[in-house]
């Protein structure tokens, strides 16, 4: 019986003794809460069209948060251009307001960002999926309003509470990302027809990330041309309008996503049928057991939170890099460009980077595919890429190259989606126990965050070509990383991740013989400890047939017993 007053695991009872038969039924009792989930049918619908508006509404609907995070995220730099021609003495000869204004902006999202990533990350675990997906979008309403309502006596005034109100949308943002990816993991594990295709729903959810950056893009340039503020002269009224008016028609979908999670969203039923497997093995009411829960997922589970988080950081490291230089990028396509253009030129590259979602969710349940195979991919095609424009820089900013450096660019936006962007966001959730995934989730996305933060601070300090060296060796890095830490769990049901974590609780990790602990399962780093030769299929089937089957022989022992007292 596990002691739970001390974060040491107890070894395991000797067999036969009372406490192996308690730890042996309470373990039973949990198992078989896991194993009986009710999973519920999928409604087939005959009429084609239906059926395709039931697929898009499948994922559309729970991604608009994630639609909502990325048209208020990426707005700030699609909007810098339009503040540096309304703004001039603030944004461009900085003698209104600070010289890293724009950097202050994108600091104080990104904390705030990290913040909601660990804090509702956390919480999330506890108060649920439904609420813990309230409070992100509330959180986000309110941030949202605040963007549109920033105002000032003066520049310095207006920017210090536009900047400030960020990190209140950021919390919001930061809680999506581990509510959003667990919700969507449980979501396909708890029904038949997508159990099969866990990858493909969580990235189409997340694909629309991707929808809200291109989204806010064309919003601006169809203001800005309805205003038919072309340039190069403008005037500062649109440019006033365009803003607030482009955060206002974003504020639309996020309030109603709010509505429909308070009033429509179903609390998970794999997160509820754990907490009902974790109170058949007692709960959580001993003293000190949080703590031991925490010490035993680091024992267990640390090289899966390092791959996954030093996995994030590198691609957010190069990913951010490549927004914060691509108004510099752009410049050197076309150095005349004006709002309008630069805006298009955004707008192709957010396209293509699309592209790159839809590509990653439908093969990455493929057997060919899968996580493992993507990511590393991806990397490797960012190394390849970004090398490539690091050694010849030169020579390709010359006209006669200069359509190559920006076909090399926006392929490489298109081998970051189709790869470490989808995977990054759906592995710390797959990779964890149901009851710690969401807080693993955002505790690897905030140390992706991080990256961004790093990049922001060193990309300011290196020439362009520079920057490309940079982000063509995070690529390799991601390489390494992705080889030696990161398992491929294709075509797993995550419930055996859940069956060897309530062993792990119980002290008796070594007695789970499932399919998590497959080799094919496990990363090379979990080879090498040798977590690989617990695998027994055959004794971990009689032991599944077993659980399944011990309440129909409770019942049948039972039923003359009961019959006996009522005479």
């Amino acid at each position: 019986m596990v002691d739970e007053s001390t974060n040491v695991t107890p070894a395991p009872p000797a067999a036969g003794t009372q406490e192996n038969v308690e730890s042996g039924d309470r373990l039973g009792a949990a198992e078989r809460s896991l194993l009986h989930i009710e999973v519920p049918e999928v409604e087939v619908k005959r009429n084609p069209i239906v059926a395709f508006f039931m697929f898009l509404g499948a994922f559309m609907i729970p991604g608009l948060g994630m639609f909502c995070e990325a048209y208020f995220v990426f707005a700030v730099g699609n909007l810098a251009t339009i503040w540096k021609k309304e703004y001039y003495d603030c944004w461009k000869t900085h003698t209104t307001c600070p010289v890293k204004l724009s950097d202050s902006i994108t600091y104080t999202q990104v904390c705030g960002i990290i913040f909601g990533q660990l804090v509702l990350g956390f919480f999330a675990d506890r108060i649920g999926r439904k609420w813990g997906s309230v409070s992100t979008a509330a959180t986000m309403v309110v941030g949202g309003i605040l963007i549109i309502v920033s105002n000032g006596p003066t520049d310095r005034a207006l920017w210090a509470m536009f900047t400030a109100v960020q990190f209140i949308f950021g919390i919001g943002v930061g809680g999506e990302y581990p509510v959003a990816s667990t919700s969507a993991n449980e979501r396909a594990e708890s029904s038949t027809k997508l159990m099969k295709r866990r990858g493909e729903t969580v990235v189409l959810v997340f694909s629309m990330q991707g929808w809200g950056n291109l989204v806010n893009t064309a919003v601006i340039i169809a203001i800005l041309a309805g205003f038919q503020q072309y340039g190069p002269h403008y005037n500062n009224h649109s440019l006033e309008v365009t803003w607030r008016l482009s955060y206002a028609i974003g504020l639309i979908p996020l309030v109603g996503i709010l509505l429909h999670r308070i009033f429509h969203l179903r609390e998970s039923a794999v997160w509820q049928r754990k907490r009902e497997a974790l109170k058949a093995m007692g709960g959580n009411s001993a003293k000190g057991v949080q703590w031991r829960k925490f010490s035993l997922l680091m024992y267990y589970y640390w090289h899966r939170n390092f791959g996954t988080s030093m996995n994030w950081f590198v691609w957010d490291f190069a990913f951010y890099g490549n927004k914060l230089f691509q108004g510099t990028f752009i410049a050197i396509i076309n150095p005349k460009a004006s709002v309008i253009q630069i805006l298009e030129w955004t707008l192709l590259n957010s396209a293509v980077a699309l592209v790159g979602y839809y590509f990653a969710a439908f093969t990455i349940d493929k057997p060919w595919m899968g996580r493992m195979r993507m990511q590393m991919m991806g990397f490797a095609w960012m190394f390849v890429l970004f090398l490539i424009c690091a050694v010849h820089f030169k020579e390709l900013q010359t006209p006669k190259y200069i359509h190559t450096f920006q076909f090399l660019y926006y392929f490489s936006s298109f081998w970051g989606q189709f790869g470490p962007n989808a995977t990054t966001w759906l592995l710390p959730a797959e990779l964890a126990p149901t009851e710690v995934r969401s807080m693993c989730h955002g505790f690897s996305a905030a140390v992706g965050k991080a990256g961004a933060l790093v990049a922001g601070v060193v990309f300011g300090l290196v020439d362009m070509r520079v920057k490309f060296w940079i982000s063509a060796f995070c690529g390799l890095a991601g390489v390494v990383l992705t080889l030696f830490t990161t398992p491929d769990i294709t075509g797993l049901d995550l419930r055996e991740g859940d069956r060897r974590w309530l062993a792990i609780l119980d002290g008796h990790h070594d007695a789970y013989h499932g399919e998590a602990v497959n080799p094919r399962y496990l990363s090379l780093f979990e080879r090498m400890l040798g977590y690989g030769k617990l695998y027994r299929p055959q004794s971990e089937a009689e032991h599944i047939v077993a659980y399944k089957d011990a309440p129909k022989a409770a019942e049948m022992t039972s039923a003359p017993a009961g019959k006996g007292q009522d005479s």
